[in-house]
């Protein structure tokens, strides 16, 4: 029998390979972008020869390679390297964002359209104000402008663009999905929200642009942040075209779970219809891009508030949040894709629009459909109730937990919901002593795609700001938290067959920390960066200073 032979040995290391709480290995053996052995370093040197490639950890501590079980890598990041970057420092105050745009305009030509992606305006610090037509026109009248909130489910356009878009006082709100927000005369104020956002027509970017964002700008960034793989959630076709295209050419390294988006277009059949129709299932396509399903949404943000409570938020006694589905339509969606085989997802972040992604769920079983086998994800789940908790331990529902929400959007969820209805929001500790699978996530680009930011939130419960989100009650430790970035999170993905923990066969996938992540202090959490990423054996990411 053939002898196996390493290409690639990493030693000297601290490996956690999360097969169980605290197993751990010193060295590890790759063969082809597999996994050939775990162990001691002894017994992995006898797996060499002289072309191996010996890379020595210096004592660091790694793990499997990270899974952020949601993000929307190509649908919404790609474009952050394209269009105007309105996130972080370039906008942390009103002026600093009209003045990005005041910028953009000078090299923009006359009449053509400004497009940001990314604004906070609770996090101003000149103070949280809600952005409209009027105040954007400070910037420039000279051009149709349109940006969205970071959660992307809050926009607003300037005056030029609502004439552009036809947008007058005398449009209707649709049915579902969103709205005009007016004045207290009526009047449109230019923000909008939900399906409304669909009714800019924005320029779309070149194919050019959207394959140089995904693999110089996404693939880049996730690896440098120890990620491996992720999914995608909720694009249309032609964010799957591009990925194909890109893996097709070799280029795709990040191992990508796509889910279409299940939101209903006019005179368009229901992406489920679609995909039953060509036969698409769960699982078809490559080790680098496979599809898994459709995603669906309730409702929209806490910060934007417009996730869907059945409480209202703090100082607007009107206002309970959006429903983004109708709940027959949903009904019938849910259960044709139950029957033709595919994973269902549904962003559901408020206690309303749990109950209506539960339902939807519950018809489906009801009407001769069985979900238990599906890996069910329930994405964001801020505030479920015990008894919606119950139901989904019940029916096998995974949860994709929003947990990076509690750092880099806590503080606007503190002032929208107030302390006491934090303390149980995003449950994680009670999802995991219930024994529900929880993958956690960013939601990038809403937050960060940064791992360490929502292992952070997971253990202390802080905001950015330094503030208690609720305290601690559902605070987990760090082994849990890595749980649900890794293993668990590839359980999600359909993917614990190949990825998640460090185990003979599967790929290797692995990131090496630069700090010692088991010993760092709770606040330091936070700051841990990667010192090495490999995907499938491939040094995808080193440290360079």
């Amino acid at each position: 029998m053939k002898r196996n032979v390493a290409d690639t040995l990493l030693i000297n290391g601290r490996f956690l390979t999360m097969e169980s709480d605290g197993a751990s290995a010193d060295a590890i053996a790759i063969e082809n972008g597999r996994i050939i052995y775990v162990g001691n370093e002894e017994k992995a040197k006898t797996l060499a020869n002289k072309d191996t490639k010996i890379i020595d950890l210096g004592g660091r501590v790694a793990a499997p390679g990270l899974i952020d079980c949601h993000t929307h890598p190509m649908s919404s990041f790609a474009p952050r390297f394209c269009y105007l970057n309105l996130s972080g420092k370039n906008t942390s105050s009103l002026q600093n964002l009209l003045a990005c745009i005041k910028e953009a305009a000078k090299n923009t030509p006359h009449g053509e359209w400004i497009v940001g992606r990314g604004f906070d305006e609770s996090k101003f610090s000149d103070g949280s104000i809600r952005l409209t037509a009027k105040i954007l026109d400070e910037a420039t009248i000279d051009h149709p402008v349109y940006i969205s909130r970071t959660c992307g489910h809050i926009g607003v356009v300037n005056s030029p663009a609502m004439e552009r878009c036809g947008f007058t006082d005398e449009v209707q709100n649709p049915k579902t999905g969103g709205h005009f927000f007016r004045d207290e005369n009526g009047h449109l104020t230019g923000m909008i929200s939900g399906s409304v956002l669909g009714k800019v027509p924005a320029p779309a970017l070149t194919e050019a642009q959207r394959k140089t964002g995904m693999i110089d700008g996404v693939q880049k960034e996730y690896f440098s942040k120890g990620i491996t793989a992720t999914g995608e959630m909720g694009s249309r076709g032609i964010s799957f075209q591009m990925l194909q295209k890109l893996d097709m050419e070799g280029k795709l390294k990040l191992r990508i779970g796509f889910y279409f988006a299940g939101r209903r277009r006019p005179g368009e059949d229901s992406m489920a219809k679609q995909m039953q129709r060509l036969g698409l299932v769960s699982g078809f396509g490559s080790e680098h891009l496979k599809v898994l399903g459709i995603k669906f949404v309730m409702d929209g943000s806490t910060g934007g508030r417009t996730a869907a409570f059945s409480l209202p938020y703090v100082g607007e006694p009107d206002n309970f949040g959006e429903l983004y589905n109708n709940q027959d339509e949903l009904n019938e969606d849910v259960l044709r894709s139950a029957r033709a085989g595919l994973q269902i997802s549904i962003h559901a972040i408020g206690d309303r629009a749990i109950e209506g992604a539960l339902k939807a769920i519950e018809y489906a079983n009801e009407n001769g459909a069985n979900t238990t086998e599906l890996r069910v994800r329930f994405e964001h789940l801020e505030s479920p109730t015990p008894d919606q908790i119950e139901r989904i331990k019940r029916l096998n529902i995974a949860v994709g937990l929003s947990s990076a929400f509690i750092y880099s959007l806590g503080d606007s969820h503190l002032s929208a919901l107030g302390y006491d209805r934090l303390v149980e929001a995003f449950p994680a500790k009670t999802l995991m002593e219930n024994e529900i699978p929880v993958g956690c996530n960013s939601d990038c680009p809403v937050c960060p795609v940064n791992p360490m930011l929502g292992i952070y939130s997971m253990v202390t419960r802080k905001t950015e700001a330094g503030q208690s989100f609720g305290g601690t009650k559902e605070a987990v430790d760090r082994l849990s938290a890595l749980r649900s970035y890794t293993k668990d999170a590839a359980y999600l993905l359909c993917s614990e067959k190949e990825l998640g923990t460090l185990s003979v066969g599967k790929c290797a996938d692995v990131v090496v920390f630069d700090e010692d992540f088991l010993s760092v202090s709770d606040e330091t959490l936070k700051d841990v960066s990667v010192f090495m990423t490999l995907s499938g054996g491939e040094i995808v990411y080193q440290k360079t200073n």
